[in-house]
């Protein structure tokens, strides 16, 4: 590199020279020291000792952290089954000529914009068992419940406060997907003879392949490190039935056990890794 050229790069090194700082201070550094902790037994106050595996031994022979994997797979997967497709239902209607469209449009996406603890203190309120919930079923002379303090119902309530919050930005962006879709599509598919469904699922399901796999891998990542829904309404109970990883890791870190925190930390990268590799193997090379 000459000294002209680097001259006239150097200013821009400068501009970016503190963002750079930053990512190593506050994310590149806690990565590698956390990594090290996972392999020792540190609580914070003394030195950490080396431990080796025991850590991840120890954990992954937990019954209660075999428990909240088991949560945390279950949470991803009714979330999954259910934010998505109501998302892209959304979308297809709002994406019709219709009246008040607009209005829809923001009313679909403001709990997306409401903060996540907010959201989990209102479905509280509504699970409770003299809630808005409750006693709508009471109206129709049916039987309240409690619902988040039932090990079989608490998950499932959690979810559905989940999907309600989040599946506005799904519709949001599965309607800027539709709109990428050339009409010229539709017309040709209609001169041939197709129907809605026939044009939903050669037209429309095709043109949404690179949307869908991006919602479904922001999902997953996201739906694996719940933790504020799970912390406002349920704390892990009852009897640890909504006890989740990320829950499991702020446990363990809030009661000083930094070394097993640090190792959930990596077990729980190392799935969503894995996840996120198989999704683009499998569901990416067809884009």
């Amino acid at each position: 590199m000459t000294l002209a050229r680097f001259r006239r790069q150097s200013i821009g090194y400068a501009l970016i020279a503190p963002a750079g700082l930053a990512v190593v201070v506050f994310l590149i550094i806690p990565i590698l020291l956390s990594a090290y902790w996972s392999f020792t037994d540190y609580n914070g106050v003394k030195p950490p000792t080396w431990v080796g595996l025991d850590n991840y031994a120890s954990l992954l022979g937990s019954p209660r952290f075999q428990r909240s994997i088991g949560n945390t797979v279950a949470f991803v997967l009714m979330g999954m089954g259910l934010g998505p497709p109501l998302g892209l239902a959304t979308a297809l209607l709002l994406n019709r000529a219709m009246r008040f469209r607009g209005l829809f449009r923001v009313a679909f996406f403001l709990p997306v914009m409401t903060s996540l603890v907010v959201v989990a203190t209102i479905w509280k309120m509504l699970y409770n068992e003299n809630g808005l919930i409750n006693e709508i079923l009471r109206l129709f002379a049916l039987p309240g419940h409690n619902w988040l303090s039932d090990p079989n119902t608490a998950l499932p309530a959690i979810v559905v406060a989940s999907v309600w919050q989040g599946f506005g930005f799904e519709t949001v962006v599965f309607l800027a997907a539709l709109g990428g879709i050339p009409r010229d599509y539709y017309d040709a598919a209609r001169v041939d003879g197709a129907g809605r469904w026939a044009q939903f699922r050669h037209v429309t399901l095709p043109g949404l392949r690179p949307t869908i796999l991006f919602i479904y891998i922001i999902g997953i990542i996201g739906s694996f490190q719940v933790f504020d829904q799970i912390f406002v309404m349920t704390q892990g109970g009852p009897v640890n039935a909504t006890r989740t990883m990320v829950f499991d890791l702020y446990d363990k870190f809030n009661s000083l056990h930094l070394g097993e925190a640090s190792a959930v930390a990596y077990i729980l990268f190392v799935i969503l890794a894995t996840l996120s590799w198989i999704q683009f193997r499998f569901f990416g090379e067809r884009d």
